[in-house]
């Protein structure tokens, strides 16, 4: 499991979860140091006090109350689980747009081995074409207003 954080300021690292753990919402908080190292201080590192949201996707451990409780106390704003549609990944910019992109500058060559890919996947996150991610949330309003449109259907 590998995490970044993706903004129109910048992108994050790539953090990587060890091997063979399964990602409970405990897991996402501590092991994976996640919520207390990585995201509470991107309102000083990355935003630079700016207003910002922070969006998650449905995974167990995003969802978990125990999480949204702490993203209520410790970010100045988020999208709340029950106000995302998770089934609709064209509604967020990394799902539909920047994660392939990722994937593909990543994974262009065969790994050897687990830290090869780690490496190569730091390395596309380091040099991740700004203009790309902006150019997606750009995009992302559109998105919305297309989908309350077609009333959230599916096939349109």
């Amino acid at each position: 499991m590998v995490w970044s954080g993706v903004s129109y300021e910048g992108v994050t690292e790539a953090y990587f979860c060890e091997k063979c753990i399964k990602a409970s919402a405990q897991v996402y908080q501590d092991m994976v140091c996640y919520l207390e190292k990585i995201v509470k201080p991107l309102n000083n590192t990355v935003f630079d006090k700016q207003e910002w949201s922070f969006q998650q996707d449905s995974a167990l451990g995003h969802k978990a109350r125990s999480t949204q409780t702490w993203l209520e106390i410790d970010v100045p704003d988020f999208v709340r689980v029950e106000d995302w549609p998770s089934s609709i990944p064209y509604l967020n910019p990394l799902d539909y747009d920047l994660w392939s992109v990722l994937a593909s500058m990543a994974s262009s060559n065969c790994h050897d081995n687990l830290e090869s890919l780690k490496q190569t996947r730091r390395l596309a996150v380091r040099n991740f074409p700004m203009e790309k991610v902006r150019a997606s949330i750009d995009n992302w309003l559109q998105s919305l207003k297309e989908c309350i449109a077609a009333n959230a259907d599916h096939s349109k």
